[in-house]
């Protein structure tokens, strides 16, 4: 099984890593947006 998984991988190409990482860029702004937001808010009162 392994053999048949490691046979079907491919390297990915320049152009699909640089696409992952604009990818992984925009969620790390949003979430830091999202972050920003609910610290601004302050905490939840009881």
């Amino acid at each position: 099984m392994s053999r048949q998984i490691g046979n079907a991988f491919q390297t990915p190409t320049l152009v699909e890593l640089e696409a992952r990482v604009r990818g992984l860029e925009t969620q790390v702004a949003h979430l830091t947006e999202m972050l920003e937001a609910l610290t601004e808010e302050g905490p939840i009162p009881n």
